[in-house]
């Protein structure tokens, strides 16, 4: 299975710090969007929509190789739902042979699947809870949120570090302590982030409900929450964004296209999911190292998407960012 865990974080570290010395962007942390194609179809979510070609498994593993060969460390792996792709387990092992550290964003309902052909070459989990049980099923279906908790908990059984994404709107602003609870008793990381009103365009907004008094509230909640020791994931800086809302910061600032980017189904590289409108480079054409370099930067009064914020603090060396992703990692 390839150098341990924190042999791998501690080589890519150093390329960062080399890189970050000279200044010249780098493919650091690719998230691969597998599918659109979902099994849920979840009210705040329009991915689904999106759902066409997708690359195949030797398409996939080339980019895998040309992105690591230019100093990818981090190989994360979504969707929609990426356990509907019947090769997911044969790209996360092909991205730890490489000498990625791996992740995975799931709804946990393909538990067997995960169990038997992902987990042993993972280093990162991330479930999607929306709250307890009742909201949780009434958002997705009847019986996910068992199984996203038995995927949690065979998860850390096997030393894979186990976080959760808590996308919040109107149904479930009130739950996030329950939340917490929840991640005490589990023992995972919790995150959370504001829904979009699309899940590919910057510009349409947050969901009309999430004004910035309620997002500063959150903030608020979450920071005296981790005071208190739970297991808030979120750093400082993500919060002190996040009370800034709408603005979330400066896209134009923004590490996405200079230290990570996601590749989607078809092969094109965008920044970011939500900075995707519009032509631009496919690394099915060009080449997918080439095509990270091809990128744009990204423009727009930030977003408040919790990995994208996070990996932007990671890359602009703030260093409670940095600790948060260790004890993360460290499980």
């Amino acid at each position: 299975m390839g150098e341990p865990r924190p042999l791998r974080v501690l080589s890519r570290g150093l390329g960062l710090a080399a890189a970050r010395v000279r200044g010249r962007p780098r493919p650091f942390s690719i998230t691969f969007i597998l599918t659109h194609r979902c099994n849920f179809r979840c009210a705040h979510c329009d991915v689904p929509e999106a759902a066409a070609y997708e690359m195949s498994t030797d398409e996939f593993r080339r980019a895998i190789d040309e992105l690591a060969d230019a100093g990818m460390m981090r190989a994360s792996f979504s969707g929609g739902e990426a356990l509907l792709r019947d090769d997911l387990g044969t790209l996360v092992r092909h991205a730890r042979e490489r000498g990625c550290v791996t992740s995975l964003n799931t709804n946990g309902w393909l538990h067997q699947r995960f169990l038997e052909e992902v987990a042993p070459w993972l280093d990162v989990l991330m479930v999607s809870i929306d709250g307890p049980e009742p909201a949780h099923d009434l958002v997705r279906r009847e019986g996910s949120f068992g199984r996203a908790i038995r995927t949690l908990r065979a998860a850390r059984e096997r030393g894979i570090a186990t976080t959760t994404i808590t996308v919040l709107q109107p149904g479930n602003l009130r739950l996030v302590d329950e939340v917490l609870t929840l991640a005490r008793r589990e023992g995972f990381w919790a995150y959370f982030q504001p829904a979009y009103a699309d899940c590919f365009d910057h510009h349409a907004g947050l969901h009309p409900a999430l004004g910035g008094r309620v997002l500063a509230d959150v903030a608020d909640r979450l920071a005296r929450a981790r005071d208190a020791g739970d297991p808030v994931g979120a750093s400082a800086g993500y919060l002190e964004r996040l009370r800034s809302a709408p603005a979330f910061g400066d896209c134009t600032r923004c590490a996405a296209g200079r230290y990570f980017a996601t590749v989607f189904p078809d092969g094109a590289v965008v920044p970011c999911h939500l900075q995707s409108q519009g032509p631009g480079p496919n690394g099915l054409d060009i080449g997918f190292a080439e095509a990270f370099a091809a990128l744009a930067r990204p423009s727009g009064p930030g977003c408040a998407i919790s990995p994208y914020q996070e990996l932007d603090l990671i890359f602009g060396l703030d260093r409670h960012a940095i600790a948060a992703a260790l004890r993360r990692l460290a499980g």
